[in-house]
């Protein structure tokens, strides 16, 4: 690559070449371009410039300077990669944990305590590990999968093995770029939330079901309604189940509460979750001050439910301001302004204030 003098003219050749280039200011950290469009052609010359440079191991931002645009160029930094070996070793712990989980919860539920028994480690897998590990993969593979049709370097999944009675921590993937505009901030943010929600929803069904029918199984465990918040989407499918009520809570159904409280969180609007993904695609950086409420609103439910001080600390040193994608000028359209409503509507389904009851 060239550098100094050489490289400054490679760039604004580039630029040229799509934008009326007004003017050109140099920085330690890279270049600026002043730059005249309008902004109805924007979009698209950005999006040709933005690609052409990072093929050229650059980045470009698009950033509205008032009377003119401005287009930021800088190095791009060294992308680190694992081996996917890593992600098969955390998932393979993962199963191994959340069917361990799976069989303490059924050997409670039918009163064969015995983690280690067969039956418990085979219908615990059937019952709970697999249902729940279906929710997390599909969460996070619908992440992946946006992401690379965006164009964007993004790994497979990440499962993080945690200690009964859940087994997990969760997953997550890592995109190893910018994220390019807002339209692709909304897709890889609300592909998550609804991918895991379309498996939690059966997953939520079959769990009333068999905690209806599974009276006679039925030894032990966790009352529906005595120590898990119920959030209102379970209270709603509830309402199809009335043999379910007072009934101990079937392994099956805890994985759908579980599925339904990591797609809640997911979608609080802050920071680098989900839903501070779709809240920076709308508001742009007026979701800074919806961050903060956030992270007050947690602090505010923490006098309640203690857990929440946890992930008020996480938001907050993850960061509470999303950056904004590469484009922060480019609206917006009808459709994706709607999967906003949508991305509402989950989280009024999916988020219980109290998680656990504690009188």
């Amino acid at each position: 690559m060239p550098s100094g003098k050489e490289t400054i003219e490679l760039l604004n050749r580039e630029v040229g070449r799509r934008f009326p280039v007004r003017q050109v200011m140099v920085y330690s950290e890279g270049v600026v371009f002043l730059v005249d469009s309008s902004l109805g052609d924007m979009e698209e010359d950005f999006e040709a410039l933005r690609k052409k440079l990072r093929d050229m191991g650059f980045i470009a931002t698009l950033r509205d300077s008032g009377d003119r645009y401005s287009i930021g160029v800088m190095k791009m930094p060294p992308i680190n990669t694992r081996s996917v070996r890593v992600n098969q070793i955390m998932l393979m712990l993962t199963m191994a944990t959340t069917v361990i989980s799976g069989s303490f919860l059924w050997g409670s539920y039918s009163g064969e305590l015995d983690i280690l028994a067969p039956g418990n480690l085979f219908w615990g897998a059937v019952y709970f590990a697999l249902p729940l590990l279906l929710i997390l993969g599909t969460h996070e593979l619908s992440h992946f999968f946006m992401a690379r049709r965006h164009g964007l370097n993004a790994s497979l999944p990440f499962f993080i093995p945690s200690i009964p009675p859940i087994g997990t921590f969760g997953a997550f993937i890592s995109i190893r770029e910018p994220l390019p505009n807002r339209k692709a901030l909304m897709d890889v943010g609300i592909s998550g939330p609804i991918g895991g929600f379309i498996v939690t929803l059966p997953v939520l069904f079959l769990g009333y079901h068999l905690t209806a029918v599974g009276g006679q199984v039925a030894q032990g465990g966790t009352e529906i309604l005595g120590i898990l918040g119920v959030p209102l989407g379970m209270q709603l499918v509830s309402m199809l189940y009335p043999a379910a009520e007072g009934m101990f809570m079937h392994p099956t159904l805890f994985a759908a509460w579980l599925g339904l409280f990591v797609t809640g969180i997911n979608l609080l609007p802050a920071g680098q979750l989900d839903g501070g993904h779709i809240a920076r695609s709308v508001l742009g950086e007026r979701t800074k001050w919806l961050g903060i409420a956030t992270v007050a609103a947690l602090l505010a439910l923490s006098f309640f439910y203690t857990g929440w001080l946890i992930f008020a600390a996480l938001i907050y040193f993850l960061g509470v301001i999303h950056p904004p994608p590469l484009d922060d000028i480019t609206p917006l359209d009808r459709k994706r302004k709607a999967l906003a409503g949508v991305a509402l509507l989950l989280l009024l389904f999916c988020f219980t204030p109290l998680p656990i009851q504690t009188a």
